[in-house]
């Protein structure tokens, strides 16, 4: 296979040469794009995207476009996850679905990870910290990209754009449709094979300041799950996930000045598992949840001295379940945080009343204080709160692994942060940040004792997480480019247990590095890094150090067409991503092409 891959390229390159190359005419968009010409190549999934954005750390069981997981600041993977213009699109039943969405990269801007108060300020609805996606404008264009990987796997991607002037006043209005379909045989086990497919479409018109956008995507993925979830790898599991997402958006003004926005959506995410166990008949949980949510926000500004930032939001979960139960609730919230600018000062001061329909009323208080030292260069102290219910696994899932806990109460996290940012040149932003976090009844998946043989969804009292982040970015005028971040983490519980499987499992150490090297005009070269070190817990079976790593090289004989040769877990590392659990991709080769029309 990798010398059918080789072969493949070098002829390919040898056909067309250098002699294609052209100049990519210069294109003007109010956000970059997520899927840029760098991911070439790769399997158009979301998460697959998230794994090179410093301090997201991504958690896969198996590959990415499998079932992944999210982790922000040593998060709970139910403590973080997905906005899209503005609104939270998890999953209550799990959280396990969090880094999910059933849409082509190619629509959205890139991710912008928002912790403490700017999540407060643009109300994702996570406890700790989400990866924010915008939508871009439509660009005329097509984009079709085959790839092909070890044991028969291969993918497709699709997508397909227009746009067209409206009237006479400037109006520009926007179709899109887009289709993918994915399959990845042994994934890590010789029988847990993925199979996903997506499709959809978006109409857009922006008329003056004004953005409209309305986005629909569905998936359907199965997956082989095998050894998933802390379940014995001797009983074979599969799951299959559907997910179709309706969304509207519209937005007038700036994000950076006075704006205002509205954002409602409806999603239905149907969940099967099924394992194989030695009992009698198969075990099977099968859910289907069913959101409505909504939110409008705003910033206005009064002259150059004062502004108001408000928000309102509000959410409807219903789930049918044939072991969870059938429940539904409704929650929301209102928020003012007035501003005021003086000099070089800007202050904030407001809060968020959090309303639910089980469980009282919150106010969450939210403050900043920021200083612009330098031109581009600011420092802010600034103290946040954020509230989750527990989702309705944590609640009441009951397996031969898992066992959930009908007396869990809302957590509640308190957030402090220290954070300096700024550019050091026009193509070159850094910035460090020292966080305290406080968590009431913080939930986590443990094992009590040694002996216990299933996880358990615990309340562990207050929990505490301190650490520090840094990161730089830098992007050179021939598309080469250098992102970098760091994170080091402790934490803390008044609980005593024997093992975490997620919240307290966490990397205490974090490195990531992502950087593209255009060589040339046609030769290019990828490599996203990551390195952990992991807290340590009784249960893990490989070393508390992992070093997972992708490499690609691309060649571009033209400018609307690229060749890809990758390789993912480039060392080989079988790091256990998951305590005890044995199920990591091995080193697979693969190739690609993108063609753009």
């Amino acid at each position: 296979m990798k010398k059918v891959i080789i072969s493949i390229l070098l002829l390919v390159t040898g056909a067309f040469g250098a002699t294609g190359v052209v100049e990519q005419a210069e294109m003007v968009v109010r956000a970059a794009p997520l899927k840029s010409a760098a991911i070439s190549g790769q399997d158009a999934a979301v998460a697959v995207t998230l794994r090179a954005t410093p301090v997201i750390v991504v958690n896969s069981q198996g590959v990415p476009g499998g079932q992944t997981d999210l982790s922000i600041r040593g998060s709970s993977f139910s403590g973080a996850g997905i906005s899209l213009a503005g609104l939270a699109v998890g999953s209550p039943q799990t959280g396990h679905f969090n880094a999910e969405l059933p849409l082509d990269p190619g629509m959205l801007s890139a991710p912008q990870v928002l912790t403490g108060i700017d999540q407060a300020l643009q109300g994702d609805g996570h406890l700790v910290g989400t990866a924010a996606f915008g939508i871009l404008p439509v660009i005329t264009g097509h984009s079709l990209t085959l790839g092909i990987a070890e044991k028969n796997g291969y993918w497709m991607n699709l997508l397909a754009q227009q746009s067209f002037a409206v009237g006479d006043a400037g109006a520009v209005a926007g179709v899109g449709a887009f289709g993918a379909h994915t399959v990845i045989n042994s994934v890590d086990y010789d029988d847990n094979d993925l199979t996903a497919s997506r499709g959809g479409g978006r109409l857009q018109l922006i008329a003056e300041d004004s953005q409209f956008d309305f986005v629909a995507g569905y998936q359907h993925k199965q997956f082989g799950a095998r050894g998933y979830y802390g379940v014995t790898p001797d009983w074979y599991a599969d799951e299959k996930l559907e997910d179709l997402l309706l969304l509207s958006s519209w937005q007038h003004g700036d994000l950076n000045g006075s704006y205002v926005r509205a954002t409602f959506m409806r999603r239905e995410l149907k969940d099967d598992y099924r394992l194989y166990w030695t009992y009698p008949g198969i075990y099977n949980n099968r859910h289907k949840t069913v959101l409505y949510s909504g939110m409008a926000d705003g910033r206005e500004n009064f002259g150059e001295y004062f502004e108001l930032n408000w928000r309102g939001d509000i959410e409807d979960e219903r789930i049918v379940s044939h072991s969870l139960g059938n429940h539904d609730r409704t929650s929301g919230g209102v928020q003012l945080i007035p501003g005021v600018s003086a000099g070089i000062w800007h202050l904030l001061a407001g809060a968020r009343l959090a309303i639910f329909q089980y469980g009282d009323e919150e106010v969450l208080p939210q403050a900043a204080v920021e200083a612009a030292l330098i031109d581009g260069v600011t420092v802010r102290l600034s103290h946040s709160q954020s509230m989750r219910q527990p989702s309705y696994t944590e609640l009441n899932y009951e397996s031969p692994a898992s066992l959930g806990n009908a007396g869990l109460d809302n957590q509640k996290a308190e957030t402090t942060e220290l954070r300096l940012s700024g550019d050091m040149s026009p193509r070159t932003s850094a910035w460090l940040a020292g966080f305290y976090r406080r968590t009431d009844n913080s939930v986590d998946w443990v094992r009590a004792t040694e002996d216990a043989t299933r996880w358990r969804a615990a309340d562990l009292g207050t929990a505490e997480a301190a650490g520090a982040e840094a990161g730089i970015s830098f992007k050179s005028e021939s598309g080469s480019r250098l992102n970098a971040g760091y994170t080091f983490l402790h934490k803390s519980s008044d609980s005593d247990f024997y093992a975490s499987r997620y919240a307290f499992d966490y990397p205490e150490h974090y490195i990531v590095v992502d950087a593209l090297w255009r060589i040339n005009r046609l030769y290019g070269v990828e490599w996203v890094q990551t390195l952990r070190r992991q807290h340590e817990n009784p249960l893990r079976g490989s070393y508390d150090t992992g070093y997972g790593g992708r490499v690609a090289l691309y060649i571009t004989p033209r400018n609307n067409l690229q060749f890809s040769l990758m390789v993912d877990n480039v060392w080989d590392d079988d790091f256990e991503y998951f305590a005890g659990q044995a199920t990591v991709s091995p080193r697979r080769f693969s190739a690609g092409m993108t063609v753009d029309w």
